[in-house]
């Protein structure tokens, strides 16, 4: 039974109000208390249950749930991943990779989880360093993928990678992603790497148009080590970035080491969701009718 939820509305998006304000109302009829997201709640106008703030944002709520997009769930999920907080991800507009609920199913489907008709999936996440000379400079966790890009537009990344300690190439490119299971859906599809189901412990390393065109996107384990070494000698050169955020520019001397994370995202399905149908609707795939 969970006691206490937290709701999550999209960022400054005043359509997530009136969702917000229903799903709330709906919850505290049922007895369970209620905390608003403090994104959420700067932007909702009247008063509502205590604040979630970020100091305290998974101190004692039970479920995470998300009104937003794939972004507001992602954002959410990775701080609830460090107290292995579940979240349900309902989407305010069509149906997205992880906020599957849609929002006329809102209720339905929410009451569904607090009957306990529900199963939990664990999604596994990705841990970088950047280090040099042992030392480490930044620390990150995601659950989509971690990029090193360049900021030059003119001039391309020399990198080179090992897999646990051994050598596996050395390329000139946009940059290379390293993508879960859930990101290979997201930059790393655009970039020409492959749908990874989502249960599977892998993660894969796919280079942002590579000089050399045999470069070509790889699946590893997810016990693998990579080490990614920048060959630029010029300052920011590249940049290293969590799940879409720029977290640290690199100066060409470091090492990015990205290893899988003691963290997951659990993420919380009714008996509605099928992960093949998401894919149908996302990508427009026949229906096979």
């Amino acid at each position: 039974m969970f006691k206490t939820i937290g709701v999550f509305g999209k960022y400054q998006d005043t359509s997530a109000e009136k969702p917000v304000k229903l799903l709330t109302e709906h919850l505290e009829s049922k007895g369970i208390q209620v905390k608003i997201g403090h994104t959420t709640a700067e932007e909702i106008t009247r008063k509502l249950p205590q604040e979630l703030m970020h100091e305290n944002l998974r101190s004692d709520i039970d479920l995470a749930i998300v009104i937003g997009g794939d972004g507001t769930l992602l954002h959410v999920a990775r701080r609830m991943a460090e107290k292995s907080i579940p979240v349900a991800g309902i989407n305010l507009g069509t149906l997205g990779f992880l906020t599957d609920i849609p929002l006329a199913d809102m209720l339905d489907e929410i009451d569904q989880i607090i009957e306990g008709n529900y199963e939990i999936e664990n999604r596994i996440m990705l841990r970088v360093r950047v280090l040099r000379n042992g030392k480490c400079l930044h620390e990150d966790n995601a659950l989509n993928d971690i990029v090193i890009g360049r900021y030059a537009l003119e001039k391309l990344i020399k990198w080179e990678a090992h897999v646990n300690c051994q050598f596996v190439t050395s390329s000139r490119s946009d940059g290379v992603i390293l993508a879960t299971p859930t990101g290979s859906t997201a930059y790393a599809l655009s970039a020409g790497g492959g749908i990874i189901h989502p249960g599977t412990d892998v993660f894969s390393m796919v280079p942002v148009s590579p000089h050399t065109l045999s470069n070509r996107p790889i699946t590893l384990p997810a016990t693998a080590k990579v080490e990614l070494s920048i060959k630029n000698r010029t300052p920011n050169c590249a940049h290293v970035s969590t799940d879409g955020l720029i977290g640290y520019s690199l100066e060409g001397d470091e090492v990015v080491e990205i290893t899988r994370s003691k963290h997951s995202v659990k993420l919380i399905h009714t008996e509605n969701y099928n992960y093949f149908a998401m894919l149908r609707a996302k990508l427009g795939w026949g229906s096979g009718k």
